[in-house]
Formats: structure tokens, C-alpha cells, sequence
């Protein structure tokens, strides 16, 4: 398990992917945000990642930070690039994930608890 911080969002999807083994809820249904994120045990490595969420957990991490999201074909994007203000309230969420390995050079996470 790692701690993992978001420090920029690209887009948000919902998951079509079918071959991944989730260990959260299997369940119900992922988002898949592409963008930055800052690993906590890493501090100075911030890297493109991919982070599977419930929308339980995007709703978590959005709550109060004043990021909208415009639709645009199927996914989600920020209406306008993140403030350094909104990165640095969306970078102060503390989600704890489960690596589930790496596509390309793009690491791939699965949120399991949100904390703030």
C-alpha cells in the first residue's frame, strides 16, 4: 500500500478495462483519473499515473476544492487548468492506493481509502 497525492488531473473516464482485479469494492463501477501524482514516500517524484476511484472517492477528493469538470466525449476534464491553490488543496487529500503495476512508464493505483 502507498500514499499517494493528486497534483494534476488530464481527465477522468469511466473504467473499460476488464482484466484488473480491484481489492476495493470489486463491484461497483471505477473512474480512471489520468494525471500527476506525487507518491509520498517519493516526495520529489511527482509522475503520470493512473488512479481507479470509486465515485464515492472522486466526490472525496473534488469536495470543496472548486475543480469543475466539463464533459467533453465521454470524459470528464478540468473546465480550466487547476489554480496553484486548487492543486495544492486537491494535493492535501491523503489517498491510500494499491499498485497495481505500471503501462509503460505510466504507474497505475488503485484508491482505497480517501483521508483528509
Amino acid at each position: 500500500m502507498a500514499e499517494i497525492h493528486i497534483t494534476g488531473i488530464k481527465y477522468i473516464e469511466i473504467n473499460t478495462q476488464s482484466d484488473l482485479e480491484f481489492k476495493y469494492k470489486p463491484e461497483v463501477p471505477k473512474l480512471k483519473m489520468v494525471g500527476s501524482i506525487l507518491i509520498a514516500e517519493d516526495e520529489e517524484e511527482e509522475d503520470q499515473g493512473v488512479i481507479f476511484l470509486t465515485q464515492k472517492q472522486l466526490n472525496q477528493v473534488l469536495s470543496n476544492k472548486d475543480v469543475e469538470l466539463k464533459l467533453v466525449e465521454d470524459r470528464w476534464y478540468p473546465a480550466k487548468p487547476m489554480s496553484k491553490e486548487q492543486v495544492k488543496k486537491v494535493g492535501l487529500v491523503d489517498i491510500d492506493a494499491e499498485y497495481l503495476g505500471a503501462a509503460g512508464e505510466i504507474k497505475c493505483y488503485e484508491a482505497v481509502k480517501i483521508s483528509e
